[in-house]
């Protein structure tokens, strides 16, 4: 009778622990690309403002007011965890740094979310931080790696249970099960000042490799599960990425991305490119989920809300529908016309200067069609838009048949979407004993 009864026992302080060690039940918002401009920064608008604008894709004046908008969305969702997967500021400022740590997200801390981030491109050491009079460009102070890990004690870095010393790779614990590794990729160091270049790819150094296999041999030894976020891409989201903007992955992307397969590390949250897309690499029941988050400064201002139910992982999208002084219609007018204007511009500063104007802007109104379904993810290409993508094409082909040949490519690819569901989508996971 006593064996039974240890056995019993034995069986029930099993089950609590299982119970407590399953990743169900908790629920994850992410945002990404939130490019925080500090007011300050701009002093007087002007055509320094505007000529750094138009080779842009951001809604930078209504930067804090479109955090503001989707942190109160955050605030009535009241989720465990929010991650912030790059791109915290415009161009790596000091004053940004210091407005999104002290203010624009202090109010999820208050409310008791936990809230991670990790740098982009954009973040560190960068010689385009600026502040803009009227027609000059000054620069001003940038942030150190050192000192965007301070910035952010309290979104990361001072919870971090391990820290890689090559990188601002870290490792927290989000719950008694589960990991977050938050992955570093940025090119920092080689931003050059006199050159006034800001590198935007991206690569996970070797010593930073070594970092995750320990702590995923750590975590595997000790029955924790993980989960990842970086910023750059590491799964390619659409034909001939990896060959005309390959700078939105990770270099030898597919080399990596097997790695991570390997290693168990199947759900990765990026950012970047600004789009809302899922793509996933690799065999069933041995993949990787590259979840990509678009860009609350960017058509459509999405963010993504994750629930683990089970051994399910729900994924679903908000949207920040309006600002102060502005309808949810002219919002959402303005942010397309910012991304058709970001495209238009790279074709036009793209195509040699012998095409004619109106060859040039039918050739990036075409494309600008494809890229805004891009963003906003679930692409399906209606049946008038080839006729459209068709005739830009011919237009262009007696000028520059290489540039025709692109343009051809990147229409139809930008316009069709690869596996799985970009917006709403449950994935099947091993998060639950």
């Amino acid at each position: 009778m006593k064996s039974k009864l240890v056995v019993f026992s034995l069986l029930v302080l099993f089950t609590l622990s299982c119970v407590a060690r399953s990743i169900s039940g908790l629920k994850i918002a992410v945002i990404s690309d939130i490019h925080i401009m500090a007011p300050e920064l701009l002093q007087q608008e002007g055509k320094a403002f505007h000529d750094y604008v138009i080779h842009d894709r951001k809604m930078l004046k209504e930067s804090p007011a479109l955090l503001g908008a989707c942190i109160d969305k955050l605030l009535a969702e009241h989720p465990d965890v929010v991650l912030v997967t790059g791109d915290l500021t415009k161009d790596g400022e000091k004053l940004s740094h210091e407005y999104v740590s002290s203010k624009l997200l202090r109010p999820l801390k208050r409310a008791g979310i936990k809230v991670f981030v990790i740098p982009g491109n954009h973040d560190v050491n960068n010689p385009h931080a600026a502040v803009f009079r009227r027609d000059t460009l000054t620069r001003t102070s940038t942030v150190t790696s050192d000192e965007f890990a301070r910035y952010y004690h309290d979104y990361g870095y001072g919870q971090a249970i391990q820290r890689d010393p090559y990188s601002l790779s870290y490792v927290v614990q989000l719950t008694d099960s589960t990991y977050l590794l938050a992955i570093d990729a940025c090119k920092y160091e080689e931003n050059d000042f006199d050159r006034n270049s800001c590198v935007t790819g991206g690569r996970i150094k070797p010593e930073t490799m070594n970092f995750i296999r320990q702590q995923v041999a750590y975590a595997k030894h000790n029955g924790y599960h993980i989960l990842t976020m970086m910023h750059h891409g590491l799964v390619r989201h659409w034909k001939w990425q990896d060959k005309v903007m390959k700078d939105y992955l990770i270099d030898d992307w597919k080399k990596t991305a097997e790695v991570f397969v390997k290693l168990g590390l199947n759900i990765v949250f990026t950012g970047h490119f600004h789009a809302q897309d899922i793509s996933v690499f690799g065999k069933k029941g041995k993949q990787v989920y590259d979840i990509e988050t678009g860009s609350t400064v960017s058509y459509p201002m999405p963010y993504r809300l994750v629930y683990f139910i089970g051994k399910e992982m729900e994924i679903t999208t908000g949207y920040v529908e309006q600002i102060p002084g502005r309808s949810a219609d002219e919002l959402e007018q303005r942010a397309r016309e910012y991304a058709v204007s970001g495209i238009s511009t790279v074709v036009k500063d793209m195509l040699p200067h012998k095409i004619p104007d109106e060859v040039v802007q039918q050739a990036g109104a075409a494309l600008s069609e494809a890229y805004l379904a891009h963003l906003k993810g679930d692409e399906q290409m209606p049946s008038t838009y080839f006729p459209i993508l068709k005739n830009a094409c011919k237009r262009l082909r007696p000028y520059s048949w290489k540039y025709a040949f692109v343009l051809n490519k990147l229409g139809r690819y930008l316009f069709t979407d690869l596996y799985p569901a970009d917006n709403n989508l449950t994935i099947h996971t091993n998060y639950a004993y």
